[in-house]
C-alpha cells in the first residue's frame, strides 16, 4: 500500500510505462483518506472552537479557510502525479492514454458550460463517458507476453 503511494510521488512526471490496477486503487484510497482527515480535522476544529467561544460565525470562517487552503495546496501538489498515474493506468489496461482527453476532458468542458445544466442529454453523455473512464480504470492489466 505505501509502496504504491511512494511510487505515486516518485513517478511525478513519469508519463511512460504502466501502473497496475492495485497501484492505482491504493493511491486512490490513500488520497481519499487524506482528504477525509483534512475535512474531519478542520471541520472538528471549527465546530469545537465555535461552541467553545460562542462565536460560531467568526470562528467557522477562519478554520474553514485554513482547511480549504490546506486542501487546495494538497490538490495542486497531486494534480500532475495523478494525471501521470492515469496515463500509466490506461496504458496498463491496453487503452491509449490519450483517451484521457475524452474521458476527463469532455466531461470537464461540458460541466463547465451552460449546456450541462439545461439538457438532460448532455448530462447523460457525461455520465456515460465517466462510466467508460471508470471501466478502463478497473480493467485488468493487458497481457504483455
Amino acid at each position: 500500500m505505501f509502496k504504491a503511494y511512494k511510487l505515486f510521488w516518485k513517478n511525478y512526471f513519469n508519463f511512460t510505462g504502466v501502473s497496475t490496477r492495485s497501484e492505482y486503487w491504493w493511491v486512490f484510497l490513500i488520497n481519499s483518506i487524506i482528504y477525509a482527515v483534512f475535512a474531519l480535522a478542520f471541520g472538528g476544529v471549527t465546530i469545537v472552537t465555535a461552541y467553545a467561544t460562542g462565536h460560531a460565525d467568526k470562528t467557522f470562517g477562519i478554520a474553514a479557510l485554513i482547511g480549504i487552503a490546506v486542501c487546495i495546496l494538497y490538490t495542486i501538489a497531486t494534480v500532475i502525479p495523478t494525471i501521470s498515474l492515469h496515463f500509466r493506468r490506461y496504458r496498463d489496461s491496453g487503452v491509449t492514454p490519450w483517451f484521457l482527453l475524452i474521458t476527463y476532458g469532455v466531461p470537464f468542458v461540458l460541466k463547465g458550460s451552460n449546456v450541462y445544466d439545461k439538457h438532460v442529454l448532455v448530462q447523460t453523455l457525461v455520465l456515460i463517458i465517466s462510466i467508460i473512464g471508470f471501466i478502463i480504470l478497473v480493467m485488468p492489466s493487458k497481457d504483455r507476453k
